[in-house]
């Protein structure tokens, strides 16, 4: 039998890379391949690095609160194409204490503007891990996009003004947008706006109070409005548009961007789909599987083609906080967890390498028994 290990990242503790070649050094005279995978959020360039044909382009730009921080993209000449990831300039990791109602999505454009200016034609944003709920205005700034108020005055691209923007001037932004494709890869299928939409969600995480979120809301709320009545453009049916505090809504309407699964794209790009046609048993998994992984996280898409394929299903994780009716959902045959009760949950991800050793020794185990 052929294995193939092809996890997500477990966040705050293991990167899908340190996970496969934990396996790859543990088990030893099985025919055994390994892909790491992301889910469009840290570490989404780490993994598509691995793949040939990518050239880092390292640069210096703002983070989410206008300080200083290194960054990059990965470019490939021969589609023109730049690979952009949201959280290493706007990402929440960033920043010792969040923000979000002063933080900004400008670095990312100052890394996609870097990459148009050095001839990508297409610019696939990865956009999980914002710290922002700008909607995109920030990256639009740093393409020379320009946001005037009701007196014309010039209207600072933060989520605390966005209740503030009458006027959008794209007469100022970079000449060749026009020639420029823009994907956004995104990893949730939330609203830009209302109960599940990108402030009620998500905000409290970035550093908003109950407050703040109703009000970041009404933000987006205008916003999808001055769209519609400027561009024809209803923000609220694109799928995903919520993704990123808006990100995704927002470089949709401004900037007609495609918005796709992220996990669609790390599968074309990793040749995922052929790799499972081609193994008998697929290990994958994710920091927690629970039933929130159902709403169509990295895992899910995985058991999908795992049962295109009719092939069998293993998981691994941190933790599974699900039940027997879960598990029969995502069509895995067999869980293994690091820890097995919440109240191991902080000793697994402190012990996390050590702890994925003694699973995948209880893996290999049970797989001898087959």
């Amino acid at each position: 039998m052929k294995i193939l290990i092809a996890p997500d990242s477990f966040k705050g503790s293991l990167s899908s890379q340190t996970i496969c070649s934990l396996f790859l050094s543990e088990i030893k005279g099985l025919e055994i391949d390994a892909v790491p995978l992301a889910d469009g959020g840290e570490g989404s360039l780490e993994v598509i690095a691995l793949q040939k044909d990518f050239k880092r382009v390292d640069l210096i730009v703002n983070n989410p609160l206008f300080d200083i921080v290194n960054a990059y993209y990965l470019f490939n000449n021969s589609t023109q194409t730049a690979y952009v990831e949201l959280a290493l300039a706007s990402g929440l990791t960033l920043l010792d204490k969040p923000d979000v109602m002063n933080a900004s999505s400008y670095g990312t454009g100052e890394l996609i503007a870097d990459a148009i200016e050095k001839g990508a034609r297409q610019i696939v944003l990865f956009a999980g891990g914002s710290a922002t709920n700008d909607a995109g205005t920030g990256i639009a700034s740093a393409l020379g996009v320009r946001f005037f108020d009701i007196m014309g005055e010039t209207v600072r691209p933060l989520a605390k003004n966005l209740t503030r923007i009458l006027k959008i001037d794209r007469s100022h932004a970079l000449p060749v947008l026009n020639k420029v494709k823009i994907i956004v890869a995104v990893d949730v299928d939330n609203p830009f706006y209302g109960k599940t939409g990108a402030a009620h969600i998500y905000a409290r995480q970035k550093g908003a109070n109950s407050s703040q979120v109703l009000f970041l809301d009404e933000g987006l709320r205008h916003l999808a409005n001055i769209f519609y009545a400027k561009y024809g453009f209803d923000v609220q049916k694109i799928t995903g548009s919520g993704a990123a505090g808006g990100i995704a809504g927002g470089l949709a309407a401004i900037f007609n961007a495609e918005v796709v699964p992220a996990s669609k794209l790390i599968f074309e790009l990793t040749g995922l789909e052929e790799k499972i046609s081609k193994a008998d048993l697929i290990i994958s998994g994710e920091g927690k599987i629970d039933y929130q992984t159902l709403n169509g996280k990295l895992l899910a898409k995985v058991s999908a083609l795992v049962q295109k394929y009719e092939k069998k299903l293993w998981a691994i994780c941190g933790y599974f906080a699900g039940d027997e009716n879960l598990q029969k959902q995502l069509a895995i045959e067999k869980i293994y967890a690091l820890a097995k009760t919440e109240k191991e949950i902080a000793t697994a991800i402190n012990n996390a390498e050590k702890m994925m050793i003694q699973l995948i020794d209880e893996i290999l185990i049970d797989f001898l028994k087959l």
